[in-house]
């Protein structure tokens, strides 16, 4: 019951990532100086209130939480097969579903600002960088959203993750990590200060950009599951460390990126040392967003602007503060179908598949259960 409430506590912090990614896509990201047009209704009314202009820092706090979900994940996991069938359970039907939503959507609404082809289904259903299929091609791709980015920058981290704990094992996975993360991190700084070549494939290859916060939610692991407090106070620092020197990402270097990087281990130690203080994040309306907020990122952008857009169009500018609320409108609308989304497919195609899975295991080391009666 203890360790259900305190994961209820990261949930709630899921909803208050993806609330401040909404935000900053609802008021910041499609106005001039970051979009060419202005697709709002409003206008730029709310681009420089800080909790939008800073709201796509939110992903970074997925990315811290991410770290901690997929250590918890890798040490309960018999193999890397099992481990990286659980992943495909949890993010493939769901993304499968809200792309087709999206495409459709999309499509169906009299707008022109978000046109995705049928050819942007290739990196979105396979979580990889589009750019890597605009080589293989020489065309064009694109996600069928946007906001898929990070799902590919999550692939990554997945993939060298799972290398380093099935290649280490458990009892040295939290070591090995932090002596590779900090390797790493070095040559980064040393090819920079050398001026040497191919920077960027560094930070493309591994996701440099964000593995930081990734590392930082696997220290705050190592303390919550006693698995090596040192060492996991060794990679909090690594992690902060790196976040202050590498100079990668959104608003690096600024000082909002160093309160957000100070909050974000705040809330995480509050957590772990005094979870009273963080209690709130539990609460069953917050928490329940929180389940429910990978589709409400992979639906939110796209359609919510789209539709945004097409308001403007057709309003005039006396209706600019009424059409202000039409963003939490469209936030709760989607928070709703989020949530049916969760209840009604996500979650029994996940427990489907992983049932599926484990049948299968039980045949093959069972032989008699495969006989026909």
């Amino acid at each position: 019951m203890e360790e259900q409430h305190r994961l209820n506590v990261l949930d709630g912090l899921r909803a208050v990532a993806i609330l401040l990614v909404i935000g900053y896509h609802y008021f910041v990201r499609w106005t001039p100086p970051l979009s060419a047009n202005d697709l709002y209704p409003y206008g730029s009314v709310g681009a420089h209130f800080w909790l939008f202009r800073y709201g796509d820092m939110g992903v970074q706090l997925f990315f811290i939480i991410s770290g901690f979900v997929i250590s918890m994940t890798l040490f309960r996991s018999r193999s890397i097969g099992n481990f990286f069938w659980k992943r495909f359970s949890r993010l493939f039907p769901t993304m499968l579903l809200c792309s087709l939503l999206s495409f459709v959507i999309l499509h169906a609404l009299p707008q022109d600002a978000f046109v995705p082809h049928w050819r942007d289904f290739l990196p979105s259903l396979t979580f990889s960088d589009p750019l890597l299929w605009s080589k293989a091609f020489g065309t064009p791709f694109a996600a069928v959203d946007g906001a898929y980015w990070s799902l590919f920058v999550e692939v990554k981290f997945y993939f060298w993750v799972s290398v380093v704990y099935f290649g280490f094992g458990p009892k040295r996975f939290v070591p090995a990590f932090a002596w590779l993360f900090g390797a790493l991190v070095l040559l980064y700084l040393a090819m920079r200060a050398l001026d040497l070549p191919h920077l960027w494939s560094l930070d493309f290859i591994f996701a440099l950009s964000s593995l930081p916060w990734f590392a930082a939610g696997i220290g705050f692991y190592a303390l919550y599951a006693h698995t090596g407090k040192r060492v996991g106070w060794v990679l909090l620092v690594e992690a902060a460390a790196a976040l202050a020197t590498l100079r990668l990402g959104s608003h690096a270097g600024t000082l909002a990126y160093f309160i957000v990087i100070a909050l974000s281990y705040a809330v995480f130690l509050a957590f772990l040392l005094r979870p009273r203080w963080v209690a709130w994040l539990a609460y069953r309306p917050l928490a329940a967003v929180g389940v429910a907020s990978y589709s409400l990122y992979l639906l939110h952008q796209s359609i919510g602007v789209a539709i945004l857009d097409i308001v403007r169009q057709h309003l005039g500018s006396e209706d600019l503060a009424a059409s202000a609320l039409l963003a939490p409108v469209l936030a709760a609308g989607l928070v709703g179908m989020s949530l049916l989304i969760y209840r009604y497919w996500e979650a029994p195609a996940k427990n489907a598949l992983l049932s599926w899975a484990s049948d299968r295991r039980a045949a093959a080391a069972n032989p008699a259960l495969r006989e026909t009666p």
